[in-house]
């Protein structure tokens, strides 16, 4: 992977986020970001675009999984982040058999976790 080129990431998010969906980190570290709420919309966004990553805050909803091993069983290559509360630390195991990578994570913590995203290399990594 050329760590020079932007990667294009799909935001997932719940409007209860903690999470700032307005940090200028998204700007600075990706080619173009898509930030959606509910499901629906995220399945029409993710089948219509080819996203390199797919990041999803599941701090609010955890349930949210499910929608990710959709995403997950149409693209099965597809990179895919899920932002858990330190209080959900047991979704982490679910999550990870999924194929789904996850950071346990508090909000002041949010831009730096998105700049190791951005570095992520799926094929160093799997």
């Amino acid at each position: 992977m050329n760590r020079d080129k932007k990667r294009n990431l799909l935001f997932i998010q719940d409007e209860r986020s903690e999470f700032d969906a307005e940090t200028k980190m998204f700007n600075a570290l990706f080619n173009r970001v898509d930030k959606v709420s509910g499901k629906e919309e995220a399945l029409k966004l993710f089948d219509a675009n080819d996203y390199d990553i797919v990041l999803c805050d599941l701090s609010v909803e955890p349930e949210g999984a499910g929608l990710l091993k959709q995403m997950k069983d149409m693209k099965t290559e597809q990179t895919i982040f899920a932002l858990v509360s330190p209080k959900d630390t047991d979704k982490l195991y679910g999550i990870a058999d999924l194929g789904i990578n996850a950071f346990e994570l508090t909000p002041e913590y949010f831009d730096q976790a998105l700049e190791q995203i951005a570095i992520f290399d799926p094929q160093r990594n799997s």
